[in-house]
């Protein structure tokens, strides 16, 4: 599934495959929303829970793609 990001702002510094934090290459990475700046960033499950008072899950942006759970 792809989404559409268009209409988001991500952090300039932000590489899609990198926690934002840590800088840690890793596929299993939360889109995140910075509370502060309202920009999008990649974190790890570590750098997430110890920053959850800075950022919060996004679950904003529309999913396009077959939303059909799998058997």
């Amino acid at each position: 599934m792809k989404c559409y990001d268009n209409d988001y702002e991500w952090h300039k510094k932000d590489v899609i495959d990198k926690c934002f934090m840590c800088g840690e290459k890793s596929e299993g990475l939360f889109v995140v929303r910075h509370f502060a700046s309202m920009k999008m960033v990649h974190l790890c499950p570590d750098c997430m829970v110890d920053r959850i008072s800075e950022y919060c899950l996004d679950n904003t942006r529309a999913w396009k793609g077959n939303m059909i759970k799998g058997d």
